[in-house]
């Protein structure tokens, strides 16, 4: 009975820490941080209201999962990822990573940003989480919605968890790019040295290609 309000807890978690991280951003920074929809692109502007619908959907369909499971059950992908092995993996997932999206956004400090903010160079950070994988936040987002799915095993969650990791692709291109013309040199070197996601994997032999 449980777990059904699993996806439920982890999706209100997850919005908890989007909601929580630029309020201590403006406590001790003075800025909340958030620049969304203030990109002259409309590409830009695509992606973060993507970003918010991510957020509604993860949060309404687990209010309906724990609520109305039998509305979901035309939506369900397949019921044996609602057996005890899966349940636990996708919970060490869902909680695991909101845990290491809580690391990765507390490592970032003041440079911390939703969304990009052009013109500003806050400081490249290269510690923490940061010293084994370019884009710690978005792996977390990644791990935790793959989890997620796991609990919620449907055709909606599938189609987010895709549509999540193309968006987290291109966003990661962009925000490249925006590294590399604030910081130049000192962001080519720490990309030839740390994966884009996983430790050595994805290091980046030619940045400005």
């Amino acid at each position: 009975m449980i777990g059904r309000f699993l996806p439920l807890v982890g999706a209100l978690l997850l919005l908890g820490v989007v909601c929580w991280r630029p309020w201590l951003q403006r406590r001790r920074y003075g800025s909340t941080g958030v620049w969304l929809f203030r990109s002259g692109h409309w590409q830009q502007n695509v992606r973060d209201a993507l970003g918010v619908v991510l957020l509604v959907c993860l949060v309404g369909q687990a209010i309906v999962a724990a609520g109305w499971s039998e509305g979901l059950s035309s939506l369900a992908v397949i019921d044996q990822l609602t057996t005890k092995p899966w349940q636990v993996a996708g919970t060490v997932l869902l909680f695991g990573g909101i845990g290491f999206l809580v690391m990765a956004q507390l490592d970032l400090g003041a440079s911390w940003r939703i969304g990009i903010e052009e013109g500003t160079s806050p400081g490249l950070v290269t510690t923490g989480l940061y010293r084994f994988c370019r884009n710690p936040i978005f792996l977390a987002i990644l791990i935790t919605l793959t989890g997620y799915t796991l609990l919620l095993p449907t055709r909606l969650s599938l189609a987010l968890l895709l549509g999540t990791f193309l968006g987290v692709r291109q966003q990661v291109l962009v925000e490249e790019a925006y590294l590399l013309r604030s910081y130049g040199d000192s962001y080519r070197e720490y990309a030839r040295r740390v994966g884009r996601f996983l430790p050595g994997i994805g290091r980046l032999q030619d940045p400005e290609s």
